[in-house]
């Protein structure tokens, strides 16, 4: 009897005995499932952490789910019973975070539920983008015949040039060059600009508007060359050799080695940025106009004058003292602690606020002058604060060496007298 015959009978067997009451209904369950295990089925429970099974079906899916490049890494025994080991090791820390609590934590709550909203949202807003049509080649030529000017080249000459100290020794090349010496020669022995002397004088593209890549902003060169590249006649044109033209930087002997007029880019070549542009533009509607009718569907209100001063509110004044101590560079702290000053003069950080003004002043920037009235604004202004003496100590030792150096401390910005330790302290 083969061995899918002996399963058939079992089983078949089994079933006589419940019907007959020869066996509990939970004692057939159990044998039941047990027959299903023995055989493999894919309902069958691989592991049990705790109360929960992680079942065949389980794995498979959760392999199944995976991309493609690595889902064949778990296709074979080594690899099934890798992922196996690795939902094991999920299942046991998940349930022990959740047995410890961790998933109530309203740390983790928070997270938890931004992740789910983002999901939800994505998942909705693509549903909803998928109904956006790309642009068809019709509609971006035609978008293309109504701007042409968006897509004008302006006009080009690609010129070269032989700098030169003097005038005199300028047209003496140029006469050289025009008579038919050849322009390289005459390069590399004359011209005294080391950038371009060994590449035949090369000085690029340019356009009207005369900046050069190597050179700089030369306009007058530059219109030079468009002149003598859009005469007719001899020398003119591409090949002609022009000047001399003075600059800051000397006397420019000029070749034209190419002129393009003014042109349109094709559409073939500007074809894929329209259909982006399009697109994107599209997009950008459709979601405007959705939005818009999701809001009138779910009943939208606003109340514009809870919205101002929800947007408008101030800042408090611990929040303005722990932003000048956060930001970076001195005169945004002092920025900071002035506005604090300026917003609530007597708040419980103002006298800090005040004292930290003076000491940034005085340690960082070296500016005693304004230190000196940062201090005495204190004494002034807040003379029965704990910093009073310690300001008195500042003004009256900051220009020598007996000034304290800085004790980072980002709670507090008191400072001791003398004799005392530590001395003024606190993150400007």
């Amino acid at each position: 009897m083969s061995s899918r015959t002996r399963r058939a009978a079992a089983a078949a067997a089994l079933a006589l005995l419940t019907l007959a009451g020869a066996l509990p209904a939970h004692a057939a369950k159990a044998a039941a499932s047990k027959a299903a295990a023995s055989r493999g089925g894919r309902d069958s429970v691989l592991v049990r952490v705790g109360r929960e099974a992680i079942t065949w079906r389980e794995v498979q899916r959760r392999i199944d789910e995976l991309p493609e490049p690595y889902r064949t890494n778990y296709g074979t025994v080594d690899g099934r019973k890798q992922f196996l080991d690795h939902l094991i090791e999920e299942r046991v820390w998940l349930l022990g975070a959740r047995k410890h609590g961790v998933d109530t934590r309203p740390d983790v709550r928070q997270q938890i539920e931004q992740s789910e909203r983002d999901l939800v949202i994505r998942t909705y807003v693509n549903e909803v983008m998928a109904a956006n049509s790309s642009p068809s080649d019709s509609e971006a030529k035609a978008y293309y015949d109504a701007h042409l000017t968006d897509y004008r080249l302006s006009p080009t000459v690609t010129m070269s040039h032989i700098l030169l100290k003097s005038e005199a020794e300028a047209k003496r090349i140029r006469q050289w060059a025009q008579g038919g010496q050849d322009w390289k020669k005459l390069v590399s022995r004359y011209s005294v600009d080391s950038l371009t002397r060994a590449n035949g004088g090369t000085l690029g593209v340019v356009t009207r508007e005369g900046i050069f890549a190597g050179i700089g902003a030369q306009p007058a060169l530059a219109e030079s060359a468009f002149a003598l590249a859009n005469r007719t006649g001899p020398n003119a044109g591409v090949g002609a050799v022009g000047g001399p033209v003075k600059t800051g930087r000397g006397w420019h002997v000029f070749k034209i080695d190419d002129a393009r007029p003014e042109s349109t880019r094709p559409f073939e070549q500007v074809r894929t940025i329209i259909l982006r542009q399009m697109g994107q533009s599209r997009s950008q509607e459709l979601y405007r106009q959705r939005l818009a009718a999701e809001k009138t569907s779910l009943g939208f209100s606003a109340d514009s004058a809870v919205i101002k001063n929800f947007i408008s509110q101030r800042k408090t004044a611990q929040e303005l003292f722990r932003q000048g101590q956060e930001a970076g560079v001195p005169t945004a702290r002092i920025a900071a602690y002035r506005q604090l000053l300026e917003d609530y003069p007597h708040s419980e950080v103002s006298a800090q606020a005040q004292f930290m003004i003076g000491f940034i002043y005085s340690e960082e920037l070296k500016n005693y002058d304004e230190a000196g009235k940062a201090f005495h604004a204190l004494l002034d202004n807040y003379p029965k604060s704990e910093l009073a003496d310690s300001a008195r100590w500042m003004v009256e030792h900051m220009r020598t060496e007996e000034a304290p150096p800085f004790i980072t401390n980002p709670d507090s910005a008191r400072a001791a007298r003398p004799g005392q330790s530590p001395r003024p302290s606190g993150k400007p």
